[in-house]
């Protein structure tokens, strides 16, 4: 499968199937990021969650069922691989995930040196 990189928001870049690729919607509060995967009919001890020298990867590996046993197939549940730089924003030892009514839900608490206060910046 061939990866590309996308800049993109706050966290940095990531990388996105150019064939298949998991929705997601990514927030962001003065404390935490809020990442959100759209992922509908998973197993949820198959969803694997790591960090390793800065990257948040998510991966998926479900049973491989037929093309030939649905009439229309809009969403896959065999395999999903996405990949985030943290950039040195998150907390990692910190990082929680729950996973509930089709929704991966990976919540990243910011490092210090991540949470910039509000400035106002005056007019002249």
């Amino acid at each position: 499968m061939e990866h590309r990189n996308y800049g993109c928001g706050p966290m940095g870049r990531w990388q996105q199937s150019l064939y298949h690729s998991t929705p997601v919607n990514i927030t962001e509060t003065e404390n935490e990021y809020e990442l959100n995967l759209y992922a509908p009919a998973l197993q949820k001890d198959a969803i694997s969650i790591t960090t390793q020298n800065d990257i948040l990867s998510i991966r998926y590996k479900g049973e491989k069922v037929p093309d030939g046993s649905y009439t229309r197939r809009e969403y896959r549940t065999g395999e999903i691989n996405r990949s985030f730089d943290l950039k040195g924003k998150v907390a990692i030892d910190r990082i929680r995930a729950t996973y509930a009514e089709g929704i991966l839900k990976v919540v990243l608490p910011k490092t210090d040196s991540a949470k910039q206060p509000l400035r106002d910046v005056s007019l002249e």
